[in-house]
């Protein structure tokens, strides 16, 4: 890893970063180009409607177009064989403006004017017994859900590979069988778990899963006999008519710019820092780059 002041100045520069993924761009967005979001099916969004407010998630077979998943997976993986946090394709516009195409989706389950947390991330699990998602736990403490049991905020999980049990896939312990799901504050600790009780969620690249934020849930162990990584991102959303959970609140169909996005990143590293191995020149890097504005 190079200094500090060369890693900064690098990780400033946009032609760094499209050097490195020729394949993706950056500020090539214009707002005079609308992004079509997807037409999803009016039975299909609420049959899923209905399994996140009764199983605390949901999941619908590839919507995405092949060639974009292709191309983001592969940018992810250039970036994780170079080195670098895999949340670092967030600098580039294909990872927000895929966003863009399930607003549908969203609105559908949050509202029309449900708004994106400044929380997101992005997985490289690699093809070995040593790499895993990250380990059981709820996506935020409190009481997040409506009385109907439907989320005011939601996390959106899109694979682009095929998530499967041999490379890490989603797993949940489904609310019937979590005796904590509705402690919200002050609970003990979570239990132990009854392995007849966890539901495995693989997923084919392009598909979409979602679940709200009391569910129990966790990324699988990774192994050598794995055909290929685990390539996904998470970005969490909320209700608009609800207090910030996580401010500043974002404009989900405004994509931010550069130094916006660099901001945004290094806010992530500083946050789930403790969950990787992270070089201390790049956690120094991390913090600086949060001051840029937002």
């Amino acid at each position: 890893m190079v200094g500090i002041s060369d890693l900064y100045t690098q990780v400033q520069n946009p032609d760094f970063w499209k050097q490195l993924n020729p394949g993706l761009s950056i500020e090539e967005y214009s707002s005079n180009q609308p992004i079509k979001a997807i037409a999803f099916n009016p039975e299909a969004l609420e049959e899923q409607l209905l399994y996140l407010q009764q199983e605390g998630y949901f999941q619908l077979d590839p919507v995405l177009p092949e060639i974009e998943v292709f191309r983001m997976a592969a940018g992810i993986e250039l970036l994780a064989l170079e080195g670098w946090p895999a949340v670092f394709a967030f600098v580039y516009d294909e990872f927000w403006l895929i966003l863009h195409r399930i607003s549908n989706l969203i609105a559908a389950i949050l509202g029309e004017n449900y708004r994106q947390l400044p929380a997101f991330w992005e997985w490289y699990v690699g093809t070995d017994n040593d790499q895993s998602g990250w380990s059981p736990h709820r996506d935020r403490g409190g009481n997040t859900l409506r009385p109907d049991r439907l989320p005011n905020v939601i996390t959106i999980w899109i694979p682009f590979t095929d998530a499967i049990p041999l490379n890490g896939c989603m797993y949940v312990l489904p609310p019937d069988r979590d005796p904590y799901y509705s402690i919200y504050d002050n609970r003990p600790e979570d239990p132990f778990i009854n392995p007849q009780d966890i539901r495995a969620l693989p997923a084919a690249a392009g598909s979409i899963l979602g679940w709200n934020h009391r569910i129990m849930h966790w990324g699988g162990r990774s192994s050598s006999i794995a055909p290929h990584p685990r390539i996904s991102l998470s970005c969490e959303f909320q209700r608009g008519d609800v207090e910030p959970y996580d401010p500043p609140l974002l404009d989900p169909l405004t994509v931010p710019s550069f130094q916006q996005r660099l901001a945004l990143i290094g806010k992530q590293i500083m946050r789930y820092q403790h969950m990787y191995d992270l070089p201390p020149e790049l956690v120094e890097v991390a913090r600086q780059i949060i001051d840029c504005k937002l």
